[in-house]
């Protein structure tokens, strides 16, 4: 999934390739796509350096959709 990160001291979004997002602790946490390599890639931003983050929601078993 594309997801779009804004930080608050910038006016264009970072686009990224993910496999999942989540929060832990202070942290935005990225999964990225396993590369050539097979090693999973996490990238990790202070929550407090985040506008926004734009993300399609993907289904999965809490969904009442």
């Amino acid at each position: 999934m594309k997801v779009e990160i804004l930080f608050h001291t910038s006016s264009t979004p970072k686009v990224i390739d993910a496999y999942a997002v989540y929060t832990k602790d202070g942290l935005c946490c990225i999964e990225c796509m396993p590369g050539r390599n097979k090693k999973t890639l996490i990238i990790k931003y202070p929550l407090c350096n985040i506008f926004s983050i734009t993300s399609e929601h993907q289904y999965h078993r809490g969904t009442s959709k």
